[in-house]
Formats: structure tokens, sequence, C-alpha cells
């Protein structure tokens, strides 16, 4: 298993009419979060893509227990909690500075050849760097 928190602040452009960090970011958290666990091991979906892999979302699921507000300072917090196969799966918690969690969810993805569209393996060198967080 592998953690990877990232932090980001609240704009005052992404809050609704009611003062709350609107609903639809979150999935750019998640997003965000994915992407910098995956540069924590070395690897970016830019060099996944240039090697002729993309990663289409298959699934979201996100549970909204309390909003998060202008200026409020979140953690996005990324699990990814088995070895990937042909889909790969992140669970997301969202936490404000004090630690309550007010967002989590979900996020399945799968691996396609991007020539054909067909779904495919990882690539190898994404097994390799997260091998030894799954030993």
């Amino acid at each position: 298993m592998i953690t990877h928190e990232t932090q980001f602040r609240v704009p005052y452009g992404d809050v609704d009419r009611m003062g709350f960090f609107y609903h639809s970011h979150y999935v750019e958290l998640f997003d965000m979060g994915r992407t910098e666990l995956m540069r924590s091991i070395g690897l970016s979906n830019a060099e996944i893509e240039a090697g002729g892999v993309m990663l289409p979302v298959l699934k979201v699921e996100v549970e909204y227990r309390n909003p998060a507000y202008y200026d409020d300072l979140l953690t996005v917090r990324t699990t990814l909690r088995e070895m990937p196969g042909v889909r790969i799966k992140f669970d997301y918690e969202v936490l404000r500075e004090n630690g309550e969690r007010i967002t989590t969810g979900a996020v399945t993805l799968a691996f396609m050849h991007a020539g054909t569209k067909s779904a495919c393996r990882p690539p190898k060198v994404l097994l390799e760097r997260l091998a030894p967080f799954f030993v």
C-alpha cells in the first residue's frame, strides 16, 4: 500500500453562492492527489502517456461529509491499496487543517493502448516503481 498527501488552499473563485467549495472541484482534487502520488514514485502521467498507455476514468465515487470554505487549507490523502491489473483504483480522503475528514472518494481508471483503444496491462515501469510498497 502507498499513501501520499498533497495540500491545497481553497481559492475564492472555487466557492459557490453558499460559500462552500464547489462539489465538482473535489474530483479535481482527486486528480491532483493521484498525479502527485505518481510523481512521488518518480513517474508522471505524461511519461505513461508517452509510452502509449492512456488512463480513462471508469468510475468516480464521492461522499460529501462537511463542506470546505474559502481559504481552508485542505490535505488530499491518496491511497493505492492494491497493485494494479488492467484497472487501478485510488482512494481519497480530504481533510481540513484540523484533521477533520470532510470528503472521501475513489476513482477507478483503466489502462488502455492509446492507438487501439483496447485494455492493456500496466506499464512495466509503473509496476516496478510500485513493487516496493506491496511487499
